[in-house]
């Protein structure tokens, strides 16, 4: 897309007879939010919407690209549903049960002709780099779990927290990339203020363990209280649809592998949380409720500075600073 620009867009929502009844532009941000919630951009108070239901994004070449939220009813482009971040062209009809929105673009200039890479709509359908933070939290102890409770009860576990982590996720503005077992990855795409951004991961990573911890008044079927680790990350990661008819969302970038390899250190540190020091940059008074210490992460010559904390002083640090 190197030499091509594009005008403002906006989004135009029709009304049952094909007229417009609104129209939306992102007014100086570069993301637009849609669902039933108040605090959306695009609000759009139908039954048939969630409350975060999908997000559009801008980037710096004016491209626009749509990812839904994890909405029970789906996000539509021209009648197809997306599983993952899709790039958005002028005249695309985005669905929302039966809210039209259309998108309205033009070219600042003449496309210069592209060179053709091999690669087809099938096989990209958008890539994008970008600035992501990305929580990573599991639940600890889980092998030993497992065996105790054995494969239906902790079957039902998984299912049980799964979706009660990707309500959290959701609520605290995020996107679940995706679930590992008893571990799940989530993304904060973007955003022009880190420091909100950072703070809502750490609510997140908060209310995942608080979550966790009560699950047992829940089910008595588990045998202990159970606790999580976490670890956040943020830096620059390739998003998109890299490959298959699917078109699967893919994060690519050493911000993400720096996470995994602190979550994992979560035990040894002693820590329930460990942040990345680029994350850490955006927390404000960081003195009074992390601890700095050097890790040697495999992959990494040199040991990184992350920041730990536990999840009871992680909540009073939150609580002091609200």
């Amino acid at each position: 897309m190197e030499g091509r620009t594009f005008l403002p867009p906006s989004f135009n929502l029709l009304t049952d007879n094909g007229s417009v009844a609104k129209t939306y532009r992102f007014e100086g941000k570069n993301t637009l939010r849609l669902g039933r919630g108040e605090a959306n951009d695009i609000r759009l108070q139908h039954s048939w919407v969630s409350r975060q239901h999908a997000m559009i994004q801008q980037d710096s070449n004016g491209i626009c690209s749509l990812v839904d939220l994890g909405s029970s009813n789906g996000t539509f482009i021209n009648g197809r549903r997306i599983h993952a971040i899709s790039r958005l062209s002028p005249g695309d009809r985005i669905g929302i049960g039966q809210t039209i929105l259309v998108f309205v673009q033009e070219d600042a200039k003449t496309p210069e002709p592209e060179a053709d890479d091999g690669l087809d709509e099938k096989t990209i359908a958008f890539v994008n780099k970008q600035m992501v933070t990305v929580l990573v939290s599991d639940i600890r102890n889980f092998t030993r779990l497992a065996e105790v409770m054995g494969d239906t009860k902790t079957t039902k576990l998984l299912q049980v927290w799964n979706d009660k982590v990707n309500e959290l996720v959701r609520n605290y503005g995020g996107i679940v990339d995706k679930f590992i077992g008893d571990a799940v990855m989530a993304l904060w795409l973007g955003g022009p203020n880190l420091s909100f951004t950072v703070e809502q991961v750490l609510k997140a990573a908060l209310a995942i363990d608080q979550m966790t911890c009560e699950l047992q008044t829940r089910m008595p079927e588990i045998p202990w209280p159970l606790k999580t680790g976490a670890a956040i990350n943020t830096g620059e990661a390739v998003v998109g649809n890299i490959g298959g008819d699917r078109r699967d969302f893919t994060v690519i970038g050493d911000s993400i592998n720096v996470v995994f390899r602190l979550e994992e250190m979560t035990n040894q540190s002693g820590f329930d949380l460990l942040i990345g020091n680029e994350s850490a940059r955006h927390i404000k008074n960081l003195d009074q409720g992390f601890t700095s210490q050097h890790f040697s992460l495999k992959g990494k010559e040199q040991p990184i500075t992350a920041y730990g904390c536990n999840f009871d002083r992680l909540s009073i640090f939150l609580n002091r600073n609200a």
